[in-house]
């Protein structure tokens, strides 16, 4: 690939994060500082060992999590962005990390289905998202997490969050018991 570069192995950049990342204690070893590290050009991992998953998140903590997807965002804020954590059983990682990437043509038409959903009209709205998803707007970007768990309990669930909806503002999907990753972006 163009711009990936090559180990001296002949094995390009991103098959060899490919390769350790299929160790499910890559992440865990690679990044334990107590806060998070942004790490291979696409995730912001957690730096604590009681992170696993979004699990983990509740109202107690809840500030920690949201630290690491403002770096998510800083990382990947436009409009053409999206932000995404997996559940339990969706990921390949013991430790809780952010993907943060641009989507393709199918997240953009989910992008577009979910502002002509709620860019006009408050609150949580369901029916026809992926995963019997509920989605908000919310002006500007917000503690995602804090305000995702408005939406009721984020365990087990998928976030998505789609910076640059609706104008300036952050559109919010949280989904049951899937992963949407893949189908929505091309990495």
């Amino acid at each position: 690939m163009p711009g990936m570069g090559t180990l001296a192995s002949g094995i390009n950049k991103t098959a060899a994060i490919d390769m350790q990342l299929a160790d499910p204690d890559y992440l865990s070893s690679a990044c334990n500082n107590g806060r998070y590290c942004v790490m291979n050009g696409y995730m912001v991992v957690a730096g604590r060992s009681d992170a696993q998953g979004i699990e983990d998140i509740n109202g107690h903590n809840g500030n920690y999590y949201n630290s690491m997807m403002y770096a998510a965002h800083s990382q990947c804020g436009g409009s053409g962005c999206v932000l995404i954590v997996n559940p339990s059983g969706y990921r390949t990682q013991n430790r809780f990390h952010i993907h943060y990437r641009h989507f393709d043509s199918r997240g953009a038409s989910l992008k577009h289905r979910l502002q002509s959903a709620v860019c006009e009209e408050g609150g949580w709205h369901s029916g026809g998202f992926p995963c019997g998803g509920k989605a908000k707007y919310f002006d500007g970007f917000p503690a995602v997490f804090s305000a995702a768990m408005g939406s009721g309990s984020i365990s087990g669930s998928s976030v998505t969050v789609w910076p640059g909806s609706c104008g300036s503002g952050t559109i919010i999907l949280v989904s049951y018991g899937c992963s949407i990753e893949h189908s929505i972006s091309a990495r």
